[in-house]
Protein backbone atom coordinates (compact mmCIF):
# COMPACT_ATOMS: atom_id res chain seq x y z
CA UNK A 1 0.00 0.00 0.00
CA UNK A 2 1.59 3.62 -1.51
CA UNK A 3 1.65 6.06 1.44
CA UNK A 4 -1.07 7.98 -0.48
CA UNK A 5 -3.19 5.30 0.36
CA UNK A 6 -2.52 4.35 3.85
CA UNK A 7 -2.90 7.77 4.98
CA UNK A 8 -6.36 8.42 3.03
CA UNK A 9 -7.50 5.48 5.11
CA UNK A 10 -7.38 7.66 8.47
CA UNK A 11 -9.08 10.85 7.03
CA UNK A 12 -10.75 12.69 9.95
CA UNK A 13 -12.69 15.99 8.70
CA UNK A 14 -15.97 18.00 9.42
CA UNK A 15 -17.84 20.49 6.72
CA UNK A 16 -16.58 23.53 6.20
CA UNK A 17 -13.44 22.99 7.98
CA UNK A 18 -10.48 24.95 6.94
CA UNK A 19 -6.70 24.53 7.22
CA UNK A 20 -5.02 27.44 7.50
CA UNK A 21 -1.28 26.67 7.04
CA UNK A 22 0.27 23.83 5.42
CA UNK A 23 2.56 23.09 2.40
CA UNK A 24 1.75 21.10 -0.37
CA UNK A 25 4.80 21.06 -2.16
CA UNK A 26 6.33 19.32 0.11
CA UNK A 27 3.60 16.70 0.57
CA UNK A 28 5.50 15.38 -1.91
CA UNK A 29 9.03 14.75 -0.09
CA UNK A 30 6.79 12.10 2.01
CA UNK A 31 5.90 10.05 -1.10
CA UNK A 32 2.07 11.59 -0.55
CA UNK A 33 0.05 12.62 -3.89
CA UNK A 34 -0.60 15.77 -2.82
CA UNK A 35 -3.55 16.53 -5.28
CA UNK A 36 -5.33 13.36 -4.83
CA UNK A 37 -5.12 13.88 -1.36
CA UNK A 38 -6.69 17.45 -1.11
CA UNK A 39 -9.22 16.04 -3.61
CA UNK A 40 -10.01 13.24 -0.92
CA UNK A 41 -10.23 16.23 1.59
CA UNK A 42 -12.55 18.08 -0.71
CA UNK A 43 -14.84 15.43 -1.07
CA UNK A 44 -14.88 14.83 2.87
CA UNK A 45 -15.64 18.67 3.35
CA UNK A 46 -12.67 21.03 3.46
CA UNK A 47 -13.90 24.14 2.76
CA UNK A 48 -10.71 25.89 2.59
CA UNK A 49 -6.94 25.70 2.62
CA UNK A 50 -3.57 27.70 2.58
CA UNK A 51 -0.40 26.76 1.03
CA UNK A 52 2.30 28.69 2.76
CA UNK A 53 5.26 29.95 1.05
CA UNK A 54 9.09 29.80 2.12
CA UNK A 55 11.00 30.46 -1.24
CA UNK A 56 10.24 32.89 -4.32
CA UNK A 57 11.80 30.25 -5.90
CA UNK A 58 8.96 27.69 -5.69
CA UNK A 59 5.80 30.28 -6.35
CA UNK A 60 5.17 29.94 -9.99
CA UNK A 61 4.87 26.03 -9.04
CA UNK A 62 2.87 26.39 -6.18
CA UNK A 63 0.60 28.82 -7.64
CA UNK A 64 -0.49 26.15 -11.00
CA UNK A 65 -1.10 23.64 -7.92
CA UNK A 66 -3.71 25.88 -6.23
CA UNK A 67 -5.29 26.97 -9.09
CA UNK A 68 -6.33 23.52 -9.34
CA UNK A 69 -8.55 23.92 -6.63
CA UNK A 70 -11.54 26.78 -5.46
CA UNK A 71 -10.66 26.20 -2.03
CA UNK A 72 -7.12 26.69 -1.89
CA UNK A 73 -5.29 29.88 -1.70
CA UNK A 74 -1.57 30.77 -1.63
CA UNK A 75 0.85 33.20 0.12
CA UNK A 76 4.16 34.18 -0.85
CA UNK A 77 7.27 34.67 1.49
CA UNK A 78 10.97 33.77 2.56
CA UNK A 79 11.03 31.94 5.33
CA UNK A 80 13.15 32.78 8.23
CA UNK A 81 15.87 29.85 6.85
CA UNK A 82 16.93 31.67 4.35
CA UNK A 83 17.99 34.60 6.00
CA UNK A 84 21.45 32.17 5.42
CA UNK A 85 21.38 33.29 1.96
CA UNK A 86 24.38 35.69 0.30
CA UNK A 87 23.23 39.18 0.18
CA UNK A 88 22.83 39.14 -3.48
CA UNK A 89 20.61 35.90 -3.29
CA UNK A 90 18.31 37.44 -0.76
CA UNK A 91 18.65 40.89 -2.32
CA UNK A 92 17.67 38.73 -5.66
CA UNK A 93 14.88 36.96 -3.76
CA UNK A 94 13.38 40.17 -1.64
CA UNK A 95 12.78 41.69 -5.54
CA UNK A 96 11.20 38.37 -6.54
CA UNK A 97 9.05 38.61 -3.83
CA UNK A 98 7.77 42.08 -4.39
CA UNK A 99 7.48 41.85 -8.37
CA UNK A 100 5.34 38.91 -7.54
CA UNK A 101 3.35 40.64 -4.54
CA UNK A 102 2.64 43.14 -7.16
CA UNK A 103 1.46 41.03 -10.06
CA UNK A 104 -0.98 38.50 -8.19
CA UNK A 105 -2.17 40.73 -5.35
CA UNK A 106 -5.94 41.05 -5.74
CA UNK A 107 -6.33 38.52 -8.71
CA UNK A 108 -7.82 35.89 -6.15
CA UNK A 109 -5.19 33.43 -4.81
CA UNK A 110 -2.41 35.83 -3.40
CA UNK A 111 -3.91 36.62 0.07
CA UNK A 112 -1.07 37.01 2.12
CA UNK A 113 3.04 37.81 2.80
CA UNK A 114 4.27 34.65 4.68
CA UNK A 115 5.73 32.55 6.25
CA UNK A 116 8.37 35.36 7.69
CA UNK A 117 9.54 35.49 11.02
CA UNK A 118 12.73 34.68 13.47
CA UNK A 119 13.30 31.79 15.18
CA UNK A 120 16.00 31.46 17.74
CA UNK A 121 16.56 27.62 17.94
CA UNK A 122 18.00 27.35 15.11
CA UNK A 123 19.60 30.68 14.58
CA UNK A 124 19.47 30.55 10.77
CA UNK A 125 21.88 33.26 9.85
CA UNK A 126 22.28 34.83 13.22
CA UNK A 127 20.01 37.61 15.04
CA UNK A 128 20.48 40.71 12.68
CA UNK A 129 19.86 39.08 9.35
CA UNK A 130 17.21 37.26 10.62
CA UNK A 131 15.66 40.60 11.54
CA UNK A 132 16.98 42.68 8.31
CA UNK A 133 14.67 39.67 6.42
CA UNK A 134 12.00 39.83 8.38
CA UNK A 135 11.79 43.90 8.78
CA UNK A 136 12.12 43.57 4.58
CA UNK A 137 9.20 41.90 4.33
CA UNK A 138 6.99 42.92 7.00
CA UNK A 139 7.50 46.51 4.75
CA UNK A 140 6.39 44.65 1.62
CA UNK A 141 3.34 43.65 3.03
CA UNK A 142 2.72 47.12 4.19
CA UNK A 143 3.14 48.28 0.69
CA UNK A 144 0.74 46.05 -0.59
CA UNK A 145 -2.03 45.76 2.80
CA UNK A 146 -1.92 42.39 3.08
CA UNK A 147 -1.86 40.04 6.08
CA UNK A 148 1.03 38.45 7.28
CA UNK A 149 2.13 34.66 8.51
CA UNK A 150 4.22 34.79 10.83
CA UNK A 151 6.34 32.28 12.27
CA UNK A 152 7.88 32.59 15.58
CA UNK A 153 10.10 29.99 17.66
CA UNK A 154 11.75 30.96 21.13
CA UNK A 155 12.22 34.87 19.79
CA UNK A 156 9.01 36.08 21.07
CA UNK A 157 10.15 38.86 22.69
CA UNK A 158 11.91 40.17 19.01
CA UNK A 159 8.86 38.94 17.31
CA UNK A 160 6.72 40.77 19.16
CA UNK A 161 8.52 44.14 19.59
CA UNK A 162 9.13 44.14 15.33
CA UNK A 163 5.20 43.58 14.56
CA UNK A 164 4.33 46.25 17.38
CA UNK A 165 7.01 48.90 15.54
CA UNK A 166 6.40 47.84 12.09
CA UNK A 167 2.45 49.25 12.46
CA UNK A 168 1.05 47.00 9.77
CA UNK A 169 -2.29 48.18 8.04
CA UNK A 170 -3.44 44.29 8.25
CA UNK A 171 -2.14 42.35 11.11
CA UNK A 172 -2.06 38.60 10.49
CA UNK A 173 -1.54 35.08 11.94
CA UNK A 174 0.57 33.75 14.50
CA UNK A 175 0.69 30.06 12.96
CA UNK A 176 2.06 27.09 14.74
CA UNK A 177 1.31 29.28 17.94
CA UNK A 178 4.04 27.18 20.66
CA UNK A 179 4.40 29.75 23.44
CA UNK A 180 1.82 30.09 26.69
CA UNK A 181 -1.28 32.68 27.31
CA UNK A 182 0.90 35.19 28.21
CA UNK A 183 2.31 35.80 24.51
CA UNK A 184 -1.29 34.67 22.97
CA UNK A 185 -2.43 37.79 24.83
CA UNK A 186 0.19 40.12 23.33
CA UNK A 187 -0.49 39.46 19.76
CA UNK A 188 -3.96 39.39 20.51
CA UNK A 189 -3.82 43.16 21.38
CA UNK A 190 -1.54 43.57 18.37
CA UNK A 191 -5.02 42.53 16.17
CA UNK A 192 -3.40 39.11 15.33
CA UNK A 193 -5.40 35.74 14.85
CA UNK A 194 -3.50 33.10 16.89
CA UNK A 195 -3.45 29.48 15.09
CA UNK A 196 -2.81 26.17 16.53
CA UNK A 197 -1.20 22.71 15.00
CA UNK A 198 -0.73 19.38 15.52
CA UNK A 199 1.18 20.32 18.25
CA UNK A 200 -1.48 21.63 20.62
CA UNK A 201 -2.63 17.68 20.90
CA UNK A 202 1.13 16.89 22.73
CA UNK A 203 1.18 15.48 26.37
CA UNK A 204 3.81 18.10 27.33
CA UNK A 205 2.07 20.95 25.50
CA UNK A 206 0.43 22.25 28.52
CA UNK A 207 1.19 26.27 27.92
CA UNK A 208 -0.05 25.71 24.49
CA UNK A 209 -3.21 24.21 25.41
CA UNK A 210 -4.12 26.64 27.77
CA UNK A 211 -3.75 29.52 25.27
CA UNK A 212 -6.10 27.30 23.02
CA UNK A 213 -8.77 27.47 25.60
CA UNK A 214 -8.47 30.75 26.37
CA UNK A 215 -8.03 32.84 22.83
CA UNK A 216 -11.16 34.91 21.94
CA UNK A 217 -13.89 32.70 19.65
CA UNK A 218 -13.38 35.19 16.72
CA UNK A 219 -9.13 35.32 16.95
CA UNK A 220 -8.89 31.38 16.82
CA UNK A 221 -7.83 29.33 13.65
CA UNK A 222 -6.38 25.93 13.62
CA UNK A 223 -3.85 24.81 10.59
CA UNK A 224 -1.90 21.48 9.67
CA UNK A 225 1.57 23.16 8.92
CA UNK A 226 1.68 19.86 6.92
CA UNK A 227 3.51 17.55 6.43
CA UNK A 228 5.11 18.16 9.87
CA UNK A 229 3.19 18.32 13.52
CA UNK A 230 1.18 15.49 12.51
CA UNK A 231 -1.69 15.17 15.52
CA UNK A 232 -0.89 12.74 18.23
CA UNK A 233 -3.43 10.04 17.11
CA UNK A 234 -1.85 9.71 13.81
CA UNK A 235 1.99 10.41 14.78
CA UNK A 236 3.52 7.47 12.82
CA UNK A 237 2.61 9.04 9.16
CA UNK A 238 3.23 12.13 7.62
CA UNK A 239 0.35 15.46 8.39
CA UNK A 240 -1.81 16.31 5.48
CA UNK A 241 -4.94 18.46 5.56
CA UNK A 242 -7.11 15.39 5.88
CA UNK A 243 -5.75 15.01 9.47
CA UNK A 244 -6.68 18.22 10.87
CA UNK A 245 -9.92 16.96 12.46
CA UNK A 246 -7.68 15.56 15.41
CA UNK A 247 -6.40 18.98 16.13
CA UNK A 248 -9.85 20.52 15.96
CA UNK A 249 -10.95 17.86 18.08
CA UNK A 250 -8.79 18.20 21.11
CA UNK A 251 -9.05 22.50 20.74
CA UNK A 252 -12.97 21.99 21.15
CA UNK A 253 -12.50 19.71 24.25
CA UNK A 254 -9.65 22.26 25.79
CA UNK A 255 -12.57 25.13 25.02
CA UNK A 256 -15.88 22.88 26.19
CA UNK A 257 -17.27 22.80 22.69
CA UNK A 258 -18.13 20.90 19.39
CA UNK A 259 -15.52 20.76 16.70
CA UNK A 260 -17.98 21.10 14.34
CA UNK A 261 -18.65 24.11 15.27
CA UNK A 262 -15.33 25.38 16.21
CA UNK A 263 -14.79 24.09 12.59
CA UNK A 264 -17.04 26.80 11.80
CA UNK A 265 -15.84 29.61 13.46
CA UNK A 266 -12.40 29.05 12.54
CA UNK A 267 -13.39 29.31 8.34
CA UNK A 268 -15.22 32.21 9.57
CA UNK A 269 -12.17 33.73 11.66
CA UNK A 270 -10.25 33.04 8.27
CA UNK A 271 -12.68 34.28 5.86
CA UNK A 272 -12.66 37.86 8.31
CA UNK A 273 -9.15 37.90 8.22
CA UNK A 274 -8.70 37.35 4.62
CA UNK A 275 -11.11 39.48 3.44
CA UNK A 276 -12.47 36.32 1.13
CA UNK A 277 -16.25 35.86 0.63
CA UNK A 278 -17.96 32.83 -0.45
Amino acid sequence: MSMTEEVAQHVHLYRGIADTHTHLILWQTKEMDWKALFQTCVDNGLELALDVGTNTDTFEERLSMVSQFDQLYITDGLSVSKSELPADDLKRRLGELEKQVAEHRGKGKLIAVGEIGLDNHFEYGGVQAQKELFAAQLDIAKQFDLPVVIHTREADPDTYSMLAGAKLGRAGIIHCFSSGWEWARKYLDLGFYISFSGNVTYKKSEPIQEAAAKVPTGRILAETDAPFLTPQKVRKYPNWSGFIGYTYDCIAALRGTLPEELAVQVTQNFRTLMGLTK
